[in-house]
Formats: structure tokens, C-alpha cells, sequence
């Protein structure tokens, strides 16, 4: 999406330096190219507005990276077949004149505005994502955060939309290598005739990678360069095919193109979100991409160019860059300022024109002017990359600025355990445990007449997302991960073992019951897996995981494994705690579907059912806690809300399973909520986020937890 390099001839600004995107041979403008543009820009925007009907719009990224493709070897094959040779300075003074300058203005006023709108956390949060665009790292990042059961459950970023670019970005960095080292093989073979094998071998390697790491790491295989290095090669192979497909008689191309334009609408509207994508589904709209811009090549008269030149789609085409860098982060904006991660299309229609509005100034102001400058003239192509190395470490450094000026610290709100410093113990739980449960209700009682952030508010806000009490990384296994090592903590010497054993709700514990198995002398096993509840129940592919109605194969694996370890163990103590999920096809288990489900996992365990304590699932907030704190500092209780009905009948089916085996149940609802269930306790920060409680109040609460599981050693 960041390509529109070839420009008619009559729109050059003396003194550009630009060319033509299209191989020798080839028209310098191709109307039907820049046409193209127009139907991915709208495909992609309409897609994110929530459209109903353009469910698999996100096609529209891959006809940009075939465009990609097909322009910059047309530059590449240009400058060639004029000067002999490549310049590497002018084709990175180019791409860095093109993509920078409006990409630093999108990063930079994002972040600014999220911290605006959205508060500290989500600021935070974004100013990390930032530092990762600025370098068009993006796609990295944001494929290492899906595959994270915590960050994959947090709402998409407002510059999520940057992670295509740094695919290009990617591809732009090594393809002219690649470039150079095939020209410079001594063999007969013209340069064509050697780039389109390197090219043909290119795409069978990554389409073949595409389809095998989709079914095994979608999330990886979305945002890969290595699944996606292939769509940009076939469409270098349209430029290099260019003289060719010059040979095409014109009404064999017009119906190429036809044919390419209807398989990527077919796909736009055929496409959801639910279908294996990336893989081998991709090769419609990419290849529907090379058809259109393939057939072109003869310019046929009755071509899909007859409607792709027509002025609305040229111009939509020319500011589809700056159009794209905009529209996301407008919407993502919009819709979590209103307390939801997307918004219906009708309310977001107002938004798509502000959007608009911003991408008509991003590229009048900023785009076309520093684009066409006369100070990037053939005579000083160092200017053009100097610019980009300033401005990419500018966006980095007044990115950083912001986070470091909000003082949260490095948090990237992954699962790395982090210790909380607001923990109640120093060798010993001190207070007996009752008088400790009679401070939490009275805490918990307290807390509905909050109406202000306290100033010694444990975790600050803008340091909750780093207050997560889970495990150390190698024992917390990711979405595809079925098993982990040896995970022993608390005294690794003591006589006696407890196992923690359930899915997130486990991790949001562990750093407490560590604390308790500590003090009481017990070993502590972990076994947790995020989205994986402990209850024998298949369950569907979570977010950054598989696609929607599968069954989530791994957690299945998981139980295998979990209930086998526990067998093998024979503990004195196990502790099941999980949260509710749904089936595969998206709708819930009645509750005793639920009941019975625990039974069955209470029975696979090889332990007197006397020693098996059920911690019951915590309330569950209607927002995330800790974003709605950030937004109501000065009416926190805003941020309250009634105890959820099915989280009351969700303990009631686990209180009838665990009487029905044997097992006890223990109610973490009186440690939460009185008449109302709310975000701050005390001095303590309640919620990691909607579902999870923070590192700090779980340890507020070691003392309750210690003797709700009898360990009165701890006392």
C-alpha cells in the first residue's frame, strides 16, 4: 500500500527525482494500476468500518503487496536497462522520501492521541507498539503479541494497521540484493529470463510455507514476511514477464483483467474472518492482482481499465498510502473511546470521513510535497535517505518521549512474570488469618464509597499491565504449546506438594500461592494454560490461535498432559481454578454441561478427591477495569458494576460439581465484591484487565487464599 511510485509523466515536479513503476517496454503510467489501488484501499477501509457483506476485505492488503511488487522491479528494471547498473543509494533515498515522512506523522500523532483519549495504559501500550512501527517492525511485534494468550485478548491497536507496511519495508530491504546478486550470475540467460526463475522459485518456497504455517501458527503466518515474500514476488513476475505479455493479443487481456477484478471482489465478499488465511486461499485475490495488472499490459480497449482509469478511482488510488496510515487508527480510536473494541458501520461512517479529511492533508501536505522536492534532486541522493534515518529515529525518540513522560516504565503487557512490590510478606503472613479476612470485607466494603484514584494507588495506573503474578516464561505455555517442563517453586525442598493446576486463572495466582507454598513449606507444581480451562470440554481456537469454530486441538493435548503429570505426581494438594469458556461454534455450555465437565476432570485425577480444592472463577467486570480507571480518575466509581449473573451460576455448577466428587469449594466473591463489584480495593488496583486480577491484590489477599486452602502453617 505504500507503492505508487509510477506517476503520469505530466504530473513530475522539475527536479523529482522519481520513475516510472513500470518495466521498459510498458506504458510509464498505468491508469489501471493506480484504479487498483482504489479497490484495495476501499476493500481494506470498508472492512475495518464493518461493512456487513465485505467480510474478507482484508484482501485488499494482498493486491497492495502484489502492486508492490510489480512497481518496484519495473523501477529496478528501468534504472537497469538505462545506466548498466543499480544504485542502492537512489533506490533507498526513493523508498525512504515515499513511505517516511507521512508513516512518522501517523505514529507520532497516534500515540499522542491515544494518550489523549484513550489514558495512560492504552498511551502506554501504543508508544511500545510505536517504537516497533518506527523501525517497520510491526509485523514482529504484533505476531509475537497474538500468539500470547494476555495480549491477544487485549484490544487491537491503533497501529496494528503499520505491520503491512514493515512487510514491505522487509521485502524493499533485501529484494534489491537479491536483485543485484541474480543480474550479476554469469550465464546466457537475459536478466528477465534469470530473475523470473529466482522469482518462480521465490513463490513456490513461500506459497508453500503460506499453507503449511497457517494451519499450524496462523497468527505467525499472517504477519510473516516469509509467508508473504510470495505475493510480492509474483507480482516483480508481471514486470519482468512485461515484454512478453506485450505480445498478448488485447481481447485476451481484457478478459484477464476482468477475470483478475472479479476473483479479488469474489474474495472480498466471499472471504470472513473465520477462513484459514493466509494459505492457500490467498492465491485468489494475489493472483486475481497479476491478472489485472497482466492483462493491462496490451492496454486493451474493453479491459478492466476502462473502469479502473475513470477519475474517482485515480484519485482514490493516488492517496491510498496516506488513506490507509489513517483510517485505523481514527477507527480503533473511535470505538475504544466508547468503551468497545469496534464500532457498526453507520456510526463509523462519520469517522471514515474524518479520516478522509486527514489523508487528503497527510498527502497535499506532507506526501506530494516532500515526495517531488527539489532537494532530492538526481545530484543529492544522499538527501532523500539522510531525511528517512533522521526521521525514523525522530518518530522513535518522540515516541519514547511520550512513554517516558507518562512514567510507566517498559511494560509490554506479555505474560513475563513480574514480582509486585506491594506484597504483604516479609518471611512470615504475620496476622492471623481470620482477622486478615475480616480486613479484606471490610476493604471490599469500603470501596463502593471510593470516588478518586488514590495518590498510592498499588499498581499505579500506568503500570498495571506490567502487574501480572503468572509464571516464568518457559512454564507459560503459548496458544499452540501442549506441554511445559518441570515447573516446581515454593520450598523446592519441602515434604509436601500442591499443584496449581487451570488455564490464565492459574498464571493470575501463581505469584501468591509461590508466596504461601513458601512460607508453609510446600512444593508448588504449576500447571496453566491460557483459553485451556480445566474442565473436559472441547472448546474453540482463541484469539491469535486457529481461526473461529475450530476446537482448540492444543488444550486438548494440555489436559492429556496436565492430568498425566498430576498422576504421575500424586500430590497432597491440588488447587483447580478456571474461567468459563465457550464451545467451538461460539455458544455457551449450559451449566450442567459445565457441572458435569468438571466431574469428568475431578475423576481423571489419580488423588483422593479430599485433596482437590476448587477456587472458584472471580468477578468479571463489563469493561476493563484498569482502562475505564484511566479514563475516570475523579469518579472511579464509574468503573463499578453489580455482580454478573452467570458468574453467580457459574459457581454454582462448580460448587455442585466439586460436593459431587468430593472436593471443596472455595468462593472468591466476598473477596471482590459487596453490594457491587468494583475496580479498586483499598489502595489496590483490582483488575489486570477485564478477567484477570492484578499481582498486588492477589497478595493483598495471601493471607484469605492461605487459610481458605488450610494451610495453617502459614499463620
Amino acid at each position: 500500500m505504500a507503492e505508487t511510485e509510477q506517476v503520469a509523466s505530466d504530473r513530475f515536479v522539475p527536479g523529482s527525482s522519481d520513475e516510472a513503476g513500470t518495466a521498459p517496454g510498458d506504458r510509464k503510467f498505468r491508469p489501471d494500476v493506480e484504479g487498483l489501488r482504489a479497490v484495495a484501499i476501499v476493500l481494506v477501509v470498508l472492512f475495518h468500518a464493518g461493512l456487513s457483506g465485505v467480510s474478507g476485505g482484508y484482501v485488499g492488503v494482498d493486491v497492495f503487496f502484489v502492486i508492490s511488487g510489480f512497481v518496484i522491479t519495473g523501477v529496478l528494471l528501468r534504472e537497469r536497462g538505462s545506466s548498466g547498473r543499480t544504485s542502492m543509494l537512489a533506490f533507498y533515498g526513493r523508498r525512504a522520501r515515499r513511505i517516511i515522512p507521512a508513516a512518522t506523522l501517523a505514529i507520532v500523532v497516534t500515540v499522542v492521541l491515544t494518550y489523549a483519549v484513550l489514558g495512560v495504559i492504552s498511551g502506554d501500550q501504543t508508544a511500545i507498539d510505536g517504537r516497533w512501527a518506527a523501525f517497520f517492525l510491526a509485523n514482529v511485534h504484533f505476531a509475537a503479541e497474538g500468539t500470547n494468550y494476555l495480549s491477544a485478548r487485549q484490544p487491537p491497536s491503533p497501529l496494528q494497521n503499520f505491520w503491512s507496511l514493515a512487510v514491505e519495508e522487509q521485502f524493499y530491504f533485501v529484494y534489491p540484493t537479491v536483485f543485484v546478486a541474480i543480474a550479476a550470475v554469469p550465464t546466457r540467460l537475459s536478466l528477465r529470463v534469470k530473475l523470473a526463475l529466482g522469482l518462480i522459485a521465490v513463490t513456490a518456497v513461500s506459497f508453500a510455507w503460506s499453507v503449511v504455517q497457517t494451519g499450524t501458527n496462523p497468527t505467525s503466518a499472517y504477519f510473516s514476511p516469509f509467508t508473504r515474500a510470495w505475493e510480492l514476488a509474483v507480482g516483480a513476475l508481471v514486470a519482468v514477464a512485461t515484454e512478453w505479455l506485450l505480445r498478448l493479443p488485447p481481447r485476451i487481456g481484457a478478459v484477464l483483467s476482468w477475470v483478475g477484478l472479479a476473483a479479488i471482489c469474489w474474495s472480498a465478499f466471499v472471504f470472513t474472518s473465520a477462513s484459514a488465511y493466509p494459505g492457500s486461499l490467498v492465491a485468489v485475490p494475489v493472483l486475481g492482482a497479476a491478472l489485472v495488472i497482466a492483462g493491462g499490459v496490451p492496454a486493451p480497449t474493453w479491459g478492466a481499465e476502462a473502469l479502473l482509469r475513470l477519475a474517482p478511482f485515480g484519485w482514490m488510488g493516488r492517496i491510498s498510502y496516506s488513506l490507509y496510515l489513517w483510517h485505523w487508527p481514527i477507527l480503533v480510536l473511535a470505538a475504544e473511546a466508547a468503551g468497545r473494541t469496534s464500532l457498526p458501520f453507520t456510526t463509523n461512517v462519520p469517522w471514515l470521513g474524518v479520516a478522509l479529511g486527514a489523508s487528503v492533508v497527510s498527502y497535499y501536505a506532507i506526501e506530494r510535497p516532500i515526495r517531488h522536492a527539489r532537494l532530492f534532486a538526481t545530484g543529492r541522493r544522499w538527501a532523500p535517505l539522510a531525511l528517512g534515518v533522521v526521521l525514523v529515529v525522530a518518530s522513535f525518540g518522540m515516541v519514547t518521549a511520550q512513554l517516558d513522560a507518562h512514567g510507566s516504565g517498559p511494560s509490554t503487557g506479555t505474560s513475563t512474570a513480574v514480582r509486585s512490590t506491594s506484597g504483604t510478606a516479609t518471611g512470615t503472613l504475620g496476622v492471623s488469618n481470620s482477622a486478615a479476612l475480616a480486613a479484606v470485607l471490610d476493604a471490599v466494603h469500603q470501596a463502593a464509597s471510593i470516588r478518586t484514584v488514590p495518590a498510592d494507588l498499588s499498581p499505579p495506573l500506568g503500570s498495571v499491565r506490567s502487574d501480572w503474578g503468572g509464571p516464568p516464561g518457559s512454564c507459560w505455555p503459548s496458544l499452540g504449546q501442549s506441554s511445559i517442563p518441570a515447573c516446581v517453586f515454593g520450598d523446592v525442598q519441602g515434604s509436601r506438594t500442591m499443584v496449581v493446576y487451570g488455564d490464565s486463572h492459574a498464571g493470575m495466582w501463581f505469584d501468591t500461592l509461590d508466596l504461601i507454598a513458601s512460607l508453609s513449606h510446600w512444593k508448588l507444581v504449576y500447571l496453566g494454560k491460557g483459553d485451556c480451562p480445566v474442565d473436559m470440554l472441547p472448546y474453540g481456537d482463541p484469539i491469535g490461535w486457529g481461526r473461529p469454530g475450530r476446537v482448540y486441538a492444543p488444550c486438548q493435548q494440555w489436559h492429556r498432559f496436565a492430568i498425566d503429570r498430576i498422576n504421575q505426581l500424586r500430590p497432597d494438594l491440588v488447587v483447580i481454578t478456571q474461567e468459563l469458556r465457550s464451545k467451538p461454534n461460539g455458544r455457551s455450555y449450559s451449566w450442567a454441561q459445565w457441572q458435569l465437565g468438571l466431574e469428568a476432570a475431578v475423576h481423571m485425577l489419580d488423588v483422593p478427591p479430599s485433596h482437590v480444592d476448587v477456587l472458584g472463577n472471580i468477578p468479571i467486570l463489563p469493561h476493563d477495569g484498569a482502562q475505564c480507571l484511566a479514563t475516570h480518575t475523579n469518579d472511579v466509581q464509574k468503573c463499578s458494576s453489580p455482580l454478573p449473573a452467570y458468574v453467580a451460576a457459574d459457581n454454582a455448577a462448580e460448587r455442585t460439581a466439586a460436593a459431587a466428587v468430593g472436593a471443596r469449594y472455595i468462593s472468591t466473591v466476598p473477596w471482590f465484591c459487596s453490594t457491587t463489584c468494583t475496580a479498586i480495593v483499598g489502595r489496590y488496583e483490582v483488575y489486570w484487565d477485564r478477567w484477570h486480577v492484578t499481582a498486588a491484590y492477589a497478595q493483598f489477599l495471601d493471607r484469605v487464599l492461605a487459610d481458605a486452602l488450610n494451610l495453617n502453617s502459614v499463620t
